[in-house]
């Protein structure tokens, strides 16, 4: 009884041990959900960050086709990581599964931190303090994951970890190349060179997020589609009532475009946009 009475005085102490060695961990995990909780909240305002002015090295990463993942901000998706991150720190009594949960969430979030620092540099000639921040954060905690790990140490899992957080990359890079989604592709130029100019003549396009003819529209333009001067008109469904500018111009169908005082109550293709908008048209190969 006696013995039996030590063991679980001695499993007790393990277990708070290990839980107490988890602290840095928690309170990192804390800290990168607050961080990436910010940026998500600031992407759906479309507010400008704190120490990011516009034409900043930071304002151009935020604005980047690199900002969002499958239509949701990146900085969500590093918030449910960070947020896992914590609650398996949190939730999981196992020491070793513990322990594995850590260093697979780490490596996957160092690998992605990583890949999008390197693509902010070779790709756009800029860096963004919060997203050097976030970097930072997968650092210590891929740090801590050597300072926690039990002992013997088993390289196996980390091996497998880097492999699986590959695969993420791989995947996530397919995605930025448009092999799955041409709107998350490299922009065309003359597609990016004809919104931008509808854009700054005043030109509108007025859609709803339900009509499959405003999503071939923007189709059309690719990944450039983005810049294209787009006016929600049913931001809350097609039963509810339109948006206030879509009322005050009289929108009736979906696409229109209104165009230099002119309206057009239908798709237009990437050429009759480049020659209303006054940029030249390439000659056919």
């Amino acid at each position: 009884m006696t013995n039996q009475k030590s063991g679980a005085r001695k499993s007790t102490a393990t277990a708070r041990a290990a839980t107490g060695a988890d602290v840095p961990m928690l309170a990192l995990s804390v800290v990168g959900v607050l961080l990436t909780a910010y940026l998500t909240y600031m992407s759906g305002r479309q507010d400008a960050l704190a120490f990011c002015a516009a034409g900043s090295g930071c304002d151009v990463v935020q604005s980047s086709r690199w900002s969002t993942l499958f239509g949701v901000p990146l900085a969500a998706w590093g918030c449910m990581a960070f947020a896992a991150l914590g609650l398996a720190t949190w939730a999981m009594r196992a020491q070793a599964g513990r322990w594995r949960a850590q260093v697979l969430l780490a490596c996957v979030g160092l690998f992605i931190s990583v890949y999008l620092t390197l693509v902010g540099i070779l790709e756009l000639d800029a860096t963004c303090v919060w997203c050097l921040g976030s970097l930072a954060l997968w650092v210590a905690a891929m740090a801590l994951t050597w300072r926690q790990s039990p002992a013997p140490m088993p390289p196996a899992w980390r091996l497998t970890s880097a492999g699986i957080a590959g695969l993420v990359l791989v995947v996530l890079h397919l995605h930025y190349a448009g092999v799955f989604d041409p709107a998350a592709g490299p922009e065309d130029p003359h597609q990016r060179a004809v919104a931008d100019a509808l854009t700054a003549a005043g030109a509108k396009f007025y859609g709803a997020s339900w009509c499959p003819h405003c999503q071939q529209q923007k189709a059309l333009f690719g990944a450039a589609g983005r810049h294209l001067p787009y006016v929600e008109c049913a931001p809350n469904g097609p039963k509810a009532p339109q948006a206030t500018e879509c009322v005050a111009h009289e929108i009736k169908g979906y696409p229109t475009w209104i165009i230099n005082g002119n309206r057009y109550t239908r798709m237009l293709s990437v050429r009759q946009l480049a020659l209303m908008s006054g940029v030249p048209v390439p000659d056919a190969p």
